[in-house]
């Protein structure tokens, strides 16, 4: 179906069947006369299908993705043996770097890494601050002028429900 053009013609349709009704307009005679006239029906029928195959779709591919990940991390802790394994023995023969012909193994420099033992004692210029995203929309649905914020309208949102 060509949704674009047909939705131009079926809010023409519509205007001249809200003007035809009138002080007498009702959604359900609206709604039979624009059936009668469009394929609006059967575009929504179309696009709901279209929505709850794609919404199976997802969570089909969503539990693909969860056992997928699942392997992954099965198979990175595999990684992490083995490569405990080759340092162990590389170890045990003394070298830093084996040059064998399916691979080169090398012993690395332990990396540094940094932990916080305590948050409070870490001085604040350390620290970054981020703005209270909450309490800034509800100042500015109260009314409120907030600085270097706004609140913004995003589109209208769309409710099928299909049980």
């Amino acid at each position: 179906m060509n949704y674009h053009a047909n939705i131009e013609a079926i809010r023409d349709i519509s205007e001249t069947i809200r003007a035809m009704l009138g002080d007498d307009f009702d959604d359900q005679t609206f709604l039979d006369t624009l059936d009668g006239e469009t394929d609006a029906m059967d575009m929504i029928g179309h696009l709901v299908k279209s929505r709850v195959e794609a919404q199976n779709v997802e969570v089909a591919m969503k539990e693909i993705a969860a056992t997928y990940a699942t392997r992954a991390r099965r198979y990175a802790g595999q990684v992490t043996a083995i490569n405990a394994g080759l340092g162990k023995l590389l170890d045990a023969m003394g070298q830093q770097k084996i040059a064998h012909p399916i691979a080169t193994v090398s012993r690395t420099k332990p990396r540094v890494s940094m932990s916080i033992t305590d948050d409070s004692m870490v001085p604040s210029q350390l620290c970054k601050a981020v703005p209270d995203n909450a309490a800034i929309k509800k100042q500015l649905e109260a009314g409120e002028y907030v600085p270097g914020a706004e609140l913004v309208t995003g589109e209208p949102g769309l409710t099928v429900r299909v049980k």
